[in-house]
């Protein structure tokens, strides 16, 4: 159990790292828009590939975003991994109201957590093996996810 304060962009890196390899069936995402996430890099689309290809049942992905355009422009992975895996991942556009929301969210199994207090700067709270202290934000990704929003699809409609 230990927690730690993340101050530069180099160390968040290595925290997303760390918080994706301790995953092995619950990972929780609230960001912006996934850049600061870097998760179309192969080692981490690898790392989520594991997690959703698990034969755990109750495996689950589940993906929070105010910008849905940089997950539809820049992360082509991340929508073929949709396509292959709904339900078991989901990535939902938040609705407007949730914009003024400044934080990100990385939570690994209810365990682990990557807190980042601005969306702009990388000071971060790491939280390794402690579900007291992830529970808050555990509950507060849930009172986002339960705003509603709009699920993302691989399936382009129009004419």
């Amino acid at each position: 159990m230990s927690s730690r304060l993340i101050t530069t962009w180099a160390e968040h890196d290595r925290a997303v790292e760390e918080i994706l390899q301790l995953s092995p069936t619950r990972l929780l995402i609230f960001d912006e828009d996934l850049s600061p996430l870097k998760l179309e890099r192969p080692e981490r689309g690898a790392a989520l590939s594991r997690l959703l290809s698990s034969k755990v049942d109750d495996r689950q992905l589940t993906i929070v975003v105010q910008k849905a355009e940089f997950v539809r422009q820049y992360s082509p992975q991340l929508l073929k991994l949709l396509g292959v895996y709904a339900p078991a991942l989901t990535i939902i556009h938040a609705p407007p109201h949730l914009e003024a929301l400044k934080d990100s969210l990385l939570i690994a199994d209810g365990r682990h957590a990557l807190v980042r207090f601005h969306r702009d700067h990388a000071r971060s709270r790491l939280i390794i093996d402690d579900a007291q202290e992830c529970a808050p934000y555990t509950k507060r990704f849930d009172e986002i996810l339960g705003e509603g929003g709009e699920p993302l699809s691989t399936i382009t409609l129009g004419l």
